[in-house]
């Protein structure tokens, strides 16, 4: 890997406010991880929605430079001489016996917290939202407010 590129390198900083950028052109934070927290905590856009993380974007960014910086570049000649793809954000799956991305160290917050997650609910539901066909319970972030039938009384 590039000597220069690393989580805190000036190539990295400028990519993650580039990042900010497409996702929300108003939002003054410098670091994606600081524009997630902002574009979630006040509302502005759901877990799905909301820039990677730094860590899934550096996995990204090598993936891109190995495949433009050594597959593309080298794809006339004969003999390419291409890095090991795990050192630059692949995998092998076992399985298909191909590369597939490796896209973050971090778990996905959206398995790991649930109760993050802005539900469909709607006031007064009657168990007809996706939360409860999903087997949710109710969370703080429902538009229900608690008052739907999936609502656990010991939350």
């Amino acid at each position: 890997m590039p000597v220069s590129l690393t989580l805190d390198s000036l190539l990295m900083r400028r990519l993650e406010r580039l990042t900010v950028l497409m996702y929300s052109k108003n939002c003054a934070a410098q670091s994606v991880n600081k524009a997630r927290k902002l574009m979630f905590t006040q509302g502005l856009k759901s877990l799905d929605s909301i820039s990677p993380t730094q860590n899934a974007l550096f996995q990204h960014v090598k993936r891109a430079l190995h495949t433009a910086g050594f597959v593309w570049k080298q794809s006339l000649s004969r003999i390419p001489e291409i890095p090991n793809p795990s050192d630059w954000g692949w995998e092998s799956n076992a399985r298909t016996n191909q590369s597939v991305p490796y896209w973050t160290d971090l778990p996905d917050v959206s398995k790991a917290c649930s109760m993050l997650l802005r539900r469909g609910c709607v006031v007064a539901c009657k168990g007809n939202c996706n939360c409860h066909r999903a087997g949710l319970q109710f969370s703080p972030l429902c538009k229900c407010e608690g008052g739907c039938t999936n609502n656990d009384s010991e939350m």
